[in-house]
């Protein structure tokens, strides 16, 4: 067994015990001969602290230089050694020999010879703040007690207000006479001749004493009274108040220094002292006030003292005076910036007044910074300084084995740069075991929350308590931190940070703590027995426990920490590896880096059971959040806790099982849609108990669509007194009864949750039911709360439930075997969580998965099992389904390609990756890189088929989608089996039929019914397909299709028919009219050629051509040979389809032609006859070669011509007309 490292009080000093003056310096006691000895015994000089030391005589040689008075804050957090600064200073400046046999000190000392050389005394005057009435009070009041410690025999100086004082002698004189009272003065003897202690023969009389009470009391100061023999009326005042508060009334000067109103104004005492000071032969009157501006924080609701008070600290600078006796130097202890408490503390018009104030003292004050980054220096100097050279060896060599930890931890045990105190390995050198992030926040802790004790001193306190255990290699957590505080009694300062810390220790003295006892099963004694005597322990899991308690412990606290101060760099928004780093050690894991996930487990689990703490950041890097409300949740659970019932625990449980298996609520049953292979599917579900026939009957088990699959999904816990074993009888005893059945289910069993989850499952359901119903959640659940108190818990309890949710899911996926099982969330002692009926082979979990993703795994898996041949139309794993609108783009390309002579076709770019998805797997055809090349696979698939089985003639949808499923079932959704089959349709030349009639055009892939079926094309010989081709496009001036295939036939047969009835009606008026006036036009209707026979013989070629209309394929076939063999003469079919195509605009020209008109040229001689023989030559022509409707209208127009011309030539000239006389 390796050999333990030292204790660390074996290498350093460790007191076993830390008292109450350790570490904390008394300012006025540091100032005594004495006291600076000791003082000086214990400090350590750094370099920034020599700068500091240089500032503050810099600051008194230029206050004496300038006859002025200065002051100067000198700021640091809690524990940077303020009151030792100024004992220290204090020393230097009274010429203390052990100050100045510091050699440290030497080269300030040098700067500032004028220290010895110029012989200035100062009278040092040390004040403790805290606890005082009024600045008057302690600041005048302080100087006379300090003063008659050293001058005993010196006059009291004029601070006090008289008022009281002359009342009280007067009354006396009445009383007692003048004789009585002059006695009483010490004035007695002054008669016998004998002089006082000044050396004069001054005695009191009546005529003195009545100018004495009769002068103005004046604090203007200017010309020194003289108090040895006093004549003016205000030395004999000054006198009469020295005397009588000396002997006469010897506790007036006690009682003024209680009470705030006793004394004059700071401004006229500063004036008073200075020259009083003076007068005992100082040169300088230096003033060291402590915890100032921490006694006004302290005070700081009291908006009208505070206000007052900090009107006076501009007093200190400057005053009415213009020069007062000697100059005042005072240097304020200051920690923190009161400006930036007022803004936090007061708001409105006080706080502008307040802070105009600050701001104007701030002006005038100087500021000496005593640094946070001096503490290392000082805590290694005082506490942490090894005991010998081979201490000092060992010490080093377990910080150099610290720095091993691993990146993430070093840094962030060396805090942030932002840090007070130092984030470098030198500091942390110095500091060590305590890091600097610890020490960054004991500084921002203790600053927060301390009065009495230094960091040095916690830093004692923490070596004090665990001198016993702590080892050399062992770090102090900055979780230790947090008990050594709460439990030191001193609370906030400020109101603010008062209720955020004792809702702290309210959580965790009443929540926390006790949940981590009763989670490991402990006592506070077993806790005590642990930490202070572990031998006592005999029990190694009871000690075991007793260490992952104390490590959890210093999580909570630190969690707790974080949430005081938020402003620590360590501590804002904390992480999950930080927490655990800050407490390094704490946490032990059986593979090194796990802490991280240990500790992650463990924050949820204490999210989930206090809402105060809530889960932050992300996966990558989870976070963790302590918020503080105060607001008591717990009695709000407790009046919903009516709600924790089987039925809502069995609602919540199918809730959020259908949430996170993506479950719908269908009308008869719960729907899992899920893509699988690249198709859209859907299988049943049904929660309940499995074992539980009554709850789940046989036929609620059995699915309710043919073909389909039912899960039925247990849930992970029982009311009653079944278990997974008995879940599995069921099923099995299901599958001995149903024998030779086609059934499909499986059962989905999951392990029951453990008591602890299960407690926390029942939390879930009252918060969530509370939750769900606001009405009663205001009037009976949080009734008792104020509005926003319970606006506050509805928060609370949101985040709680957003906890809860998430630690009870993770709780879920380990119950149905998803994740590796642990005691603490589930029962782990079963794995059987697949049962299916009829035996799937490899049914199995695919561990790791969410049981969204897990399910379908299983639905796949058994859908697998249906239908093995099924394609993977989802090659790539996308997850998306094949849409319909995918088999339409197919099936254009497909059908391209059959109808292409070499069997291939170009696909464009955008669709190729399609065809390669969905063609390919259906073995339609493969892809190319450019080109679709189509299989003959299905048409030779359905061929043998058909033949093995002896079907001829019609091959219906239904025979054909069965036969998809040979020789392994296939299970192909309707639309892609009628896209196999519509393919196959191209791939054979097969048209389709409904009903027994020809479906021309074929339909769309949407619209193919289940009852239609294929049929093959009888062809036109491809003599006759080309030649009825060639006469279709010249007679009718269509496009005909140019392959000669089933479907090609039947739409070129359609185009035919519709052409020829287009024209039909038209070609038989023609014939009618040419008929109706034949005589007139000269036709031979007996001619074989000519207009009229063309007409005639267009008419039966239109005729001949819907002969066979509607009587299906071999109609369409017998329609295009009608065409190609139809004898045209000697025609051309050029002059057919002219005669045909204008056939009615020709007959519409001979019915509306002016007849009467035109037979008038018969009448109109040798002219009008040329006119008739030239009509009746075009009318026996072609149409193609004369245009009879342009004939007609001219022979019209020139008869009406010529019937003018004949009428103008037979009409005489009309006579002349006879003139008109004039």
């Amino acid at each position: 067994m390796a050999q333990q490292p030292p204790l660390l009080r074996d290498v350093i000093d460790i007191k076993e015990n830390i008292s109450t003056s350790d570490f904390v310096l008394s300012l006025a006691e540091a100032t005594t001969p004495e006291g600076a000895q000791n003082a000086l015994k214990d400090y350590v000089v750094t370099e920034r602290l020599l700068e500091n030391f240089d500032e503050a005589l810099a600051l008194i040689k230029s206050s004496l230089d300038g006859h002025r008075s200065k002051a100067a804050y000198l700021h640091g957090s809690f524990g940077s050694g303020k009151s030792h600064f100024m004992a220290v200073l204090s020393a230097l400046l009274s010429g203390d020999p052990a100050a100045r046999a510091r050699t440290e000190f030497d080269p300030v000392l040098t700067k500032h010879e004028w220290l010895t050389t110029d012989g200035k005394r100062f009278l040092l005057v040390p004040y403790h703040m805290l606890g005082a009435k009024a600045l008057e009070q302690r600041v005048l009041g302080g100087y006379v007690t300090h003063v008659k410690k050293l001058h005993p025999d010196a006059p009291t100086p004029q601070v006090y207000r008289t008022d009281s004082l002359f009342a009280d002698i007067r009354a006396n004189r009445a009383t007692y006479g003048d004789e009585a009272v002059i006695r009483g003065l010490g004035g007695s003897d002054a008669g016998d001749g004998e002089t006082d202690e000044w050396g004069e023969g001054f005695a009191w009389t009546p005529q003195l004493l009545d100018t004495a009470l009769a002068a103005e009391e004046n604090h203007e100061g200017g010309t020194p009274l003289n108090l040895r023999n006093p004549s003016a009326p205000a030395e004999l005042r000054a006198k009469l108040v020295n005397d009588a508060s000396t002997n006469l009334f010897p506790g007036f000067a006690k009682n003024a220094a209680e009470n705030e109103h006793g004394f004059i104004s700071l401004d006229a005492g500063l004036s008073v002292i200075a020259e009083h000071a003076k007068s005992l032969g100082y040169d300088g009157l230096i003033l060291f006030l402590d915890e100032l501006i921490l006694w006004l924080a302290t005070l700081i609701h009291e908006q009208k003292f505070v206000a007052r008070e900090a009107s006076k600290i501009t007093n200190f600078v400057e005053g009415g005076d213009a020069r007062r006796a000697i100059p005042v130097v005072s240097f304020i202890a200051r920690q923190r910036d009161l400006r930036e408490l007022v803004g936090e503390e007061v708001s409105g018009a006080a706080e502008a007044s307040i802070q105009d104030t600050l701001n104007l003292a701030s002006g005038r004050f100087d500021k000496i910074t005593l640094e946070d980054r001096n503490l290392p220096q000082i805590a290694h100097a005082r506490i942490l300084k090894p005991k010998d050279a081979e201490a000092e060896r060992l010490v080093e060599a377990a910080f150099e084995q610290t720095k091993r930890v691993g990146t993430q931890v070093w840094d962030t045990l060396l805090g942030s740069e932002k840090g007070t105190t130092g984030a470098d390995a030198e500091s942390f050198r110095l500091t060590y075991p305590f890091s600097p992030a610890f020490m960054d926040t004991l500084v921002h802790i203790s600053s927060a929350l301390q009065r009495s004790r230094t960091g040095l001193k916690l830093m004692g306190q923490l070596l004090a308590d665990h001198r016993n255990e702590l080892r050399l290699g062992q770090l102090i957590p900055v979780g230790d931190l947090y008990p050594v505080i709460a439990e030191g009694g001193d609370k906030p300062f400020t109101d603010s940070l008062k209720v955020v810390f004792e809702a702290a220790d309210k959580l965790y003295k009443t929540k926390l703590r006790p949940y981590l006892l009763s989670s490991y099963d402990i006592t506070e004694d077993d806790v005590e027995q642990y930490v202070n005597r572990p031998e006592a322990i005999t029990d190694p899991q009871r000690a075991n426990r007793c260490r992952m308690f104390v490590g959890d412990n210093r999580l909570v606290c630190t969690l707790l920490l974080s949430a005081l101060a938020p402003s620590v760099p360590s501590l804002a928004e904390l992480t999950i590896r930080r927490l655990g780093a800050l407490n390094h050690g704490s946490v032990l894991a059986p593979i090194p880096g796990a802490e991280v996930g240990i500790i992650k487990n463990k924050v949820a689990e204490w999210a989930a059971r206090f809402p105060e703490i809530k889960e932050t950041g992300t996966d990558a890097n989870p976070g963790v959040r302590l918020e503080l409300s105060g607001v008591d949740v717990d009695s709000v659970i407790a009046n919903a806790q009516v709600n924790d019932n089987p039925g809502n625990r069995v609602a919540l449980a199918r809730r959020l099982l259908s949430e996170e298996l993506g479950v719908e609520h269908g009308q008869l049953s719960d729907q899992l849609g899920f893509v699988w292979r690249g198709t859209s599917r859907t299988a049943e579900i049904v929660f309940g108990n499995v074992a539980d026939e009554d709850e789940l009957p046989d036929h609620d088990l059995m699915p309710q669509d043919d073909g389909r699959w039912r899960i039925a999904i247990d849930l992970p816990f029982d009311e009653g007194e079944w278990g997974p074993v008995e879940d599995v009888n069921r099923i099995r005893r299901l599958r001995e009864r149903q024998q030779g059945e086609r059934s499909r289910i499986v059962a989905w069993l999951p392990a029951h949750l453990s008591a602890q989850r299960f407690a926390d499952f029942r939390r879930l359901v009252v918060i969530d039911k509370a939750l769900a119903d606001e009405h009663r959640f205001d009037t009976q659940y949080a009734g008792h709360l104020n509005a926003d108190n319970r606006s506050r818990a509805k928060g609370l309890l949101e985040t709680q439930r957003e906890a809860l949710l998430k630690q009870v899911k993770g709780a879920f996926k380990q119950a149905y075997g998803l994740a590796q099982k642990h005691a603490a969330d589930v029962v782990p002692d079963f794995d059987d969580h697949l049962v299916p009926l009829p035996d799937v082979d490899g049914l199995t979990l695919s561990f790791g998965q969410s049981l969204h993703d897990g399910i379908r795994h299983v639905a796949g898996k058994l859908l697998a099992h249906q239908y093995p041949a099924h394609p993977d139309l989802d090659a790539d794993g996308t997850g998306t389904a094949v849409k319909s609108a995918d088999t339409r783009k197919v099936f254009t390309h497909v059908r391209a390609a059959a109808e292409a002579r070499d069997g291939r076709v170009e696909v464009p770019a955008a669709d190729r990756k399609l065809m390669q998805r969905i063609a390919g797997p259906l073995r339609l055809g493969q892809q190319k890189e450019a080109y679709f090349e189509l299989s003959r696979y299905w048409a030779d698939h359905f061929r043998q088929l058909a033949s093995a089985q002896g079907v001829t003639g019609d091959l219906s949808l239904i025979t054909l989608t069965d036969w998809t499923d040979k020789p392994d079932p296939r299970g192909l959704p309707d639309f892609l089996a009628r896209l196999v089959v519509a393919a196959f349709a191209e791939m054979d030349d097969r048209v389709w039929v409904r009903g027994g009639t020809v479906l021309d055009p074929a339909p769309e892939l949407s619209a193919i019914k289940d009852h239609d079926a294929l049929r093959s094309q009888p062809l036109p010989a491809e003599s006759d397909w080309d030649t009825a081709r060639q006469r279709f496009e010249t007679i009718f001036g269509q496009k005909a299709p140019a392959l000669r295939r089933g479907r090609m036939v039947n739409q070129f047969a359609r185009q035919i028919i519709e052409a020829a009835r287009a024209h039909r009606d038209h070609a038989a008026d023609l014939v009618h009219q040419l008929e109706a006036h034949a005589s007139f036009l000269g036709l031979d209707q007996t001619a074989d050629t000519g207009r009229l026979a063309l007409a005639r013989r267009s008419l039966q070629l239109l005729d001949a051509l819907t002969a066979e209309a509607g009587k299906g394929a071999a109609g369409a076939k017998k329609t295009v040979e009608a065409l190609a063999s139809f004898d045209l003469g000697q025609t051309s079919a050029d002059r057919y389809g002219t005669s045909i195509k204008q056939a009615h605009s020709v007959a519409e020209a001979v019915a509306s032609a002016p007849w009467g008109t035109l037979e008038l040229a018969a009448g109109l001689g040798p002219e009008g006859a040329a006119l008739l023989d030239s009509l009746r030559n075009v009318a026996r022509d072609d149409q193609r070669t004369a245009d009879l409707r342009d004939a007609l209208a001219r022979t019209q127009r020139e008869v009406v011509a010529l019937v003018k011309r004949s009428q103008a030539a037979a009409t005489p000239p009309p006579p002349p007309v006879a003139p008109q006389p004039t």
